[in-house]
């Protein structure tokens, strides 16, 4: 049996969207048997939800750039480049739920994407 968690105020749609996305990304970039992690923490009036690959983690080049519409990078597996909207919506939405979104490199490999909204 699991505890409720906090309550985020928005539009239901959008969050779905923008969380799809980056469980898609992890996925996606995530070599074969590879772990994806999903963890949330919540303080005061914010709740953080992570998202953890074992992939390849993003160019360093790339890092400032990854949020910017039409901005893709190829994927590692097949050569093809994707829209570039992705993850620009998935800051737009964040941010019109009070909050932000952030993508880093993990120290141990792979890559960390924290989606922060407002509760």
């Amino acid at each position: 049996h699991l505890a409720p968690g906090p309550v985020v105020r928005g539009e239901e749609f959008l969050l779905e969207i923008a969380i799809g996305n980056l469980l898609q990304n992890a996925l996606e970039f995530s070599p074969e048997g590879g772990l994806v992690t999903v963890s949330m923490a919540s303080q005061e009036d914010l709740v953080e939800i992570t998202i953890e690959d074992q992939g390849p983690g993003v160019p360093e080049y790339a890092l400032e750039r990854v949020f910017d519409r039409f901005y893709s990078l190829q994927h590692p597996a097949t050569g093809r480049k994707s829209s570039g909207l992705g993850l620009c919506f998935v800051k737009e939405a964040a941010e019109l739920h009070g909050g932000s979104a952030r993508l880093a490199n993990r120290e141990e490999g792979g890559a960390r994407a924290v989606l922060t909204l407002r509760t």
